[in-house]
């Protein structure tokens, strides 16, 4: 029974693995070429519609246009990243399907947590092993 619960954990890693950036096929493949990757701390029109379209599914009526999105990686998810390498992973991977890539966890703050958090609006936590319950993850982003 305990070897059955072990190879159903690792098939359903494997699947994450392979399949963690499947939602971007999805979206128009000339759109990431696009991508303005400047270094304003807001995501602009092209980089907010593009994760609108990957968090589709979680963000319900979060739109990230104009948004200050922090991101996090490491295997923690306490390595400040940035967008522009974000983004990067993701043109390589639309490029070659054997780039790896990871959509991440998307959190979203409330009014409060904004305020404590420097003016965060949500943050990307990718290529990280662990899930942050957001009252935790709010002090990360600064």
């Amino acid at each position: 029974m305990n070897m059955k619960r072990t190879c159903l954990f690792l098939v359903i890693v494997l699947e994450m693995f392979v399949f963690s950036c499947s939602p971007i096929q999805k979206c128009n493949m000339e759109q990431t070429n696009k991508i303005e990757t400047e270094n304003a701390l807001l995501l602009n029109e092209t980089e907010g519609s593009y994760l609108n379209k990957i968090f589709e599914t979680v963000r319900k009526d979060f739109d990230f246009v104009n948004k200050k999105i922090g991101f996090l990686t490491g295997s923690s998810g306490i390595k400040k990243s940035n967008k522009e390498l974000y983004f990067d992973m993701h043109k390589k991977h639309s490029a070659n399907a054997n780039s790896l890539c990871d959509n991440g966890t998307l959190y979203i703050f409330k009014v409060e947590q904004k305020a404590k958090n420097g003016g965060y609006d949500a943050a990307i936590m990718y290529w990280s092993k662990f899930f942050v319950p957001v009252p935790y993850m709010e002090y990360r982003v600064l």
